[in-house]
């Protein structure tokens, strides 16, 4: 059995994600590959040589975002939280996602202007709407959402359990 670190999906919209963007993944570098050859070989750049991968791109990111917050892999220095006492390490833990979940929330609320914007407008290579590039964003946000709420409650249960959100015991130095 290999160690993948936990990176493997375990539930059916995991795999969903999981696959959606390996799928996104290849069509983009199919599309740019294409582009590309289309381009230096044969002089006859296609129209949405731009706006498609990068639609693509937009796309991707933005699914597999909640996906990598479920699995941790947003960047995260604990050092100095490691070190804290439990009650004011559960307070800036705490701080922490209550940020986090502000700045999507902030985010999703400043995107809707944006997609009222972009809901009458073209893209003048693919003659498709240009909101096609705003729903990822919000889509993003709210799976973003709730797998960082399902984060702030494992931290807060693992806090009144006496537990690491990690799984390691709390009572060693430092957490007393």
């Amino acid at each position: 059995m290999s160690d993948d670190g936990g990176l493997r999906p375990k539930t059916l919209i995991d795999h969903v994600f999981w696959y959606l963007a390996a799928g996104l993944m290849l069509v983009m570098t199919g599309a740019m590959l294409y582009a590309v050859v289309a381009r230096y070989f044969f002089n006859r750049p296609p129209i949405w040589s731009e706006d498609v991968p990068r639609t693509l791109f937009v796309w991707m990111v933005m699914l597999v975002l909640g996906f990598a917050i479920k699995l941790g892999l947003n960047i995260r220095v604990t050092t100095f939280t490691d070190m804290l006492p439990r009650g004011l390490r559960l307070a800036v833990e705490s701080s922490m996602h209550i940020l986090v979940l502000g700045m999507i929330a902030l985010l999703f609320w400043q995107t809707l202007p944006i997609l009222e914007l972009k809901a009458t407008q073209r893209m003048l290579s693919t003659g498709w709407a240009e909101s096609i590039l705003v729903w990822p964003i919000l889509i993003g946000c709210v799976l973003a959402f709730l797998y960082q709420a399902r984060q702030f409650a494992d931290v807060v249960q693992a806090f009144r359990t006496g537990k690491d959100p990690s799984g390691a015991n709390m009572s060693g130095a430092g957490m007393g």
